[in-house]
């Protein structure tokens, strides 16, 4: 994604998926402004020059949902997976869970030996998704800018995917 337009187009998809988490956290571009809910094109920009590399996922041409992923500049080997969001009127149809293996796929391809996501503490549904999927939480700190401890989870790409291996095939 890299055109003006898909970067209006995924940031207002962040915004609508991200917003209905924000709403239920009780979270505003005051006491969050990191927060996706409150992404802007700009913003997404600046993170892709950064390095972030950023996906988007089309059905019948429309835009239904995003990842990230971004190089930890920390751990070697660790690729962070960040803004997987599903357009909130596409929810419940598997889009997470294809854009979450889509992005272990990723890094694993790009050498990456684990994937780490955070999120907020308290948000156990989130929780109990990722570890559905393999994720162990290994962390749950506080961080200064943000309202909410945040929990820390990861995954070994080497891991075999539940209900059958990783696709052997980097392109």
């Amino acid at each position: 994604m890299g055109t003006v337009a898909e970067m209006e187009s995924c940031a207002a998809l962040l915004r609508r998926a991200f917003g209905t988490v924000a709403r239920e956290f009780g979270l505003t571009e005051k006491n969050a402004p990191s927060n996706a809910a409150f992404t802007t094109a700009e913003n997404l920009r600046r993170h892709v020059e950064d390095g972030m590399m950023l996906y988007g996922m089309y059905r019948a041409g429309d835009l239904v949902g995003t990842v990230a992923l971004k190089k930890s500049r920390n751990a070697d080997g660790t690729y962070y997976i960040e803004r997987l969001a599903v357009e909130p009127a596409s929810r419940h149809r598997g889009y997470g869970t294809d854009l979450l293996w889509f992005a272990v796929e990723r890094i694993r391809c790009l050498g990456g030996a684990a994937a780490s996501v955070g999120l907020i503490d308290d948000n156990e549904q989130l929780k109990r998704w990722y570890r559905s999927k393999g994720f162990t939480q290994h962390d749950r700190r506080r961080v200064a800018h943000l309202p909410f401890k945040v929990c820390y989870m990861s995954l070994e790409v080497e891991a075999r995917r539940p209900g059958g291996p990783l696709r052997e095939r980097c392109g």
